[in-house]
């Protein structure tokens, strides 16, 4: 009687360990997926924090650009107005993949529809680099627009729209004349929280010099620029 007693402890003995043994094997794989998982988090954790240094890198560079650029407008007569303007088109011509653009520069040329065009094409770009939607809704500067004004206008939609795509869900641009000045409106949707801050957008805004207002109400950021003419 003693030996089934024993024989029977045994075959539990025997069970329980082919348990214990398969419940060992399944957290040891559990345990194991679960290192790849977090393996595999940490290194895309790494990847978006060299990704968003590089882009801050890439908005510094492109403010610091475009500061540059602009400010050379302050003392570029009619002429060499007209030649930057054609230059910064076969620019967005190279980066559009166009192969030509009409032309650029001038008699006839109708400038405010260029400007127009120029905007378009520019938030066109923005939309495939960044992937945030964005559409220019008028562009109101009369008929009496000259190409430096169209480059200040220019600079500054490319200015603001690359600050404010990458945390917005749509931008809007408006473009109105005031008197002699040339306000820039630029409306993004879908903000998150609040309006950030002015330094982002001071050193393209001031080489104008031009006048820059953020407000924030309710998920909208509206950035308006009031640029001056430059040749006064």
């Amino acid at each position: 009687m003693t030996w089934i007693i024993l024989a029977a402890a045994a075959a539990v003995l025997v069970v329980v360990v082919a348990i214990a043994v398969v419940i060992n094997r399944r957290q040891a794989r559990e345990l194991a997926a679960e290192q790849a998982r977090l393996l595999d988090a940490r290194r895309s954790s790494e990847h978006l924090e060299t990704r968003v240094a590089t882009l801050r890198h890439e908005l510094a560079e492109q403010h610091r650009t475009n500061a540059e650029l602009t400010a050379r407008l302050r003392t570029a007569g009619d002429a060499r107005g007209a030649g930057l303007w054609a230059l910064e088109r076969l620019r967005q011509s190279r980066f559009a993949g166009t192969p030509t653009l009409r032309s650029a520069s001038g008699p006839g040329l109708d400038m405010a529809a260029d400007l127009r065009d120029a905007i378009a094409l520019e938030l066109e770009l923005l939309r495939e680099d960044v992937g945030t939607y964005a559409e220019v809704t008028a562009v109101a500067l009369g008929s009496s627009v000259s190409a430096r004004e169209a480059l200040a206008v220019l600079r500054v939609v490319q200015e603001l729209s690359a600050s404010l795509a990458k945390r917005a869900d749509e931008l809007r641009i408006e473009v109105q004349r005031d008197g002699d000045v040339a306000v820039v409106i630029v409306e993004a949707s879908g903000w998150p929280d609040a309006p950030p801050s002015h330094a982002i957008f001071e050193r393209g805004v001031n080489a104008l010099p031009g006048t820059l207002d953020v407000r924030s109400d309710d998920g909208l950021l509206t950035a308006e620029v009031r640029i001056p003419d430059t040749a006064s």
